[in-house]
């Protein structure tokens, strides 16, 4: 059975995703707790992911996608991880990466310091070596990069994915999954200036269980124009089961600017094409925004309390369970990581409640189907 954690890292994103064919596939990293800080209620991300794999009795990830390069999606990875292309970067104990999921300008973006620039340096170690990893979309800039390399873009093809397509080895005869790739669009990474938000890796999910099709959208830190696109693309190629969900990962930490250019100021009103969007979840979705708690009052920075409210209208209208923020659930003095399992009666989140002592209680609630 296929399940997706969602940990509490504050304003940062990492999810793990479990397949039917026991495949892990790791999305983002950032690794932020003090541990000195008894007030620090993120998840200790290197001892629960060590964990994860100890219990399965293995070293690596099957896959490790990083959405785009900003820290709250890299942060502390090269203290982690395995990375080929550098000694200091191996050891025991730092979990290997099978295969490493990147956007195109991971590869292209001049600049990079810090942990983006050694992840941006093992992606193309990989990439030049010609295996180990995955590109998303196809600029003609990176044709000339590869050009430059000595290596011919025809040889390395079977290594990219563009938009608009399914992942290569997911299937619902392997792994009982589908990846669906909605972003990144290969012209939002021709210029020089990459806007890193709207060239993220956003995924749409498709899972098998039995009869039943449980749709998973995983939107990074998509802003509101890059939303419009995928729809509009999306719906320009007549494929709107596309946008189908019952579990929505929201985008950029429950910001307004995953919605719309104006914040509002009770409720975000979204763009239209957008409201279309969330309109096709289904009766009793879930949505989690792995961000901080939802403030109380207007901030400047997310999360927007004016966005919350518009989420938790849409899970209202449709009956399902409660806005799920990582940082309060299940409560904020206490946030644990957010698990939601893929059934065949549809994706099921177990909710503890903390109402029995010394062993909490759990309240599972599977997303119930219309029609």
């Amino acid at each position: 059975m296929a399940q997706l954690k969602f940990y509490p890292l504050g304003n940062a994103d990492c999810t793990l995703l479990e397949f039917a064919d026991d495949r892990l596939l790791l999305k983002d990293y950032c690794h932020r707790k003090d541990a000195e800080d008894e007030d620090d209620k993120r998840s200790d991300l290197p001892v629960e992911l060590c964990k994860e794999l100890d219990s399965r009795d293995r070293d690596d990830f099957d896959v490790v996608a990083f959405s785009h390069s900003d820290d709250d999606h890299v942060g502390a990875a090269e203290d982690f991880f395995w990375f080929d292309h550098a000694k200091k970067y191996q050891g025991d104990g730092r979990p290997k990466i099978k295969i490493l999921w990147v956007p195109a300008c991971f590869i292209l973006e001049k600049g990079l310091e810090g942990s983006a620039g050694i992840i941006r340096e093992e992606a193309k170690y990989r990439l030049k070596d010609g295996k180990g990893i995955r590109i998303f979309g196809n600029p003609g800039v990176l044709d000339e990069w590869l050009k430059e390399q000595g290596i011919s873009p025809k040889d390395r093809s079977h290594l990219i994915s563009h938009a608009g397509t399914c992942v290569p080895g997911f299937s619902k005869s392997n792994g009982q999954a589908e990846i669906f790739v909605h972003s990144p669009f290969s012209f939002r990474m021709e210029d020089e200036e990459v806007e890193r938000n709207n060239a993220c890796l956003v995924f749409h999910i498709t899972f098998f269980e039995g009869d039943e099709e449980t749709r998973v959208m995983l939107g990074a830190d998509a802003e509101h124009e890059a939303w419009c696109s995928i729809i509009y693309k999306t719906g320009q190629r007549q494929r709107d089961g596309r946008l189908d969900w019952d579990v929505f990962r929201v985008s950029h930490h429950c910001s307004h600017t995953a919605l719309s250019a104006k914040k509002g100021r009770g409720i975000t009103t979204p763009d239209e094409p957008i409201i279309r969007l969330f309109d096709r979840g289904t009766k009793g979705c879930i949505l989690i925004s792995s961000s901080e708690q939802i403030p109380g009052m207007d901030t400047k920075q997310p999360p927007h309390k004016q966005t919350a409210a518009y989420y938790r209208k849409v899970i209202k209208d449709r009956e399902g369970e409660d806005f799920l923020v990582t940082m309060e659930t299940p409560t904020p003095n206490a946030p644990k990581p957010i698990v939601v399992e893929i059934t065949g009666q549809g994706a099921l989140y177990r909710k503890i409640t903390g109402a029995v002592v010394g062993a909490p209680a759990v309240v599972s609630a599977a997303t119930p189907k219309q029609g």
